[in-house]
């Protein structure tokens, strides 16, 4: 029926088929970027261009200390945005963020004069922290022996 009304309106189907095709391909190139994950975003302080205060779905990475969101539906535009940082981590509530999976986090990060929110589902929280994971991270507490400088019993030096 849809095709039948479209090719009344003078629409071409292979255009459609090409068009549709191009979507699929962009968003499995977007998906396979390293460190990419699907979540939504929204401003929360300041003017970011292209984003406004409600949460807009897509897919987040980071290359460095930018962050690139890819924004859905058909994956075509990339905002760019230069990170100053981090400012808190927070499970998402069920009300505010849907279809990220049980456990969502979201993330504040700043951005010159703006604040970003951005949230993943659980399973990208490690993808969604991008270079700040290492903040935290917990770091391994070393044995009694190692810190001493001695070596373990049974090993030479």
């Amino acid at each position: 029926m849809v095709i039948a009304l479209l090719a009344v309106l003078g629409v071409n189907l292979i255009v459609l088929v090409a068009f549709g095709a191009s979507v699929v391909s962009r968003k499995r190139w977007v998906r396979h970027q390293p460190g990419a994950f699907r979540g939504v975003i929204r401003t929360v302080d300041g003017d970011v261009d292209g984003l406004g205060p409600k949460w807009h779905r897509g897919y987040g990475r980071w290359v460095r200390d930018v962050f690139i969101w890819t924004k859905a539906p058909f994956l075509f535009r990339n905002e760019l945005m230069a990170a100053d940082g981090l400012d808190g981590q927070r499970p998402g509530g069920s009300d505010e963020v849907k279809h990220l999976g049980d456990h969502p986090v979201v993330i504040r990060v700043r951005a010159g004069d703006a604040t970003v929110e951005v949230a993943a589902g659980g399973e990208d929280s490690q993808p969604l922290l991008g270079p700040y994971g290492h903040i935290g991270a917990a770091t391994p507490t070393a044995s009694p022996a190692a810190a001493s400088g001695a070596a373990p019993s049974g090993e030479r030096p």
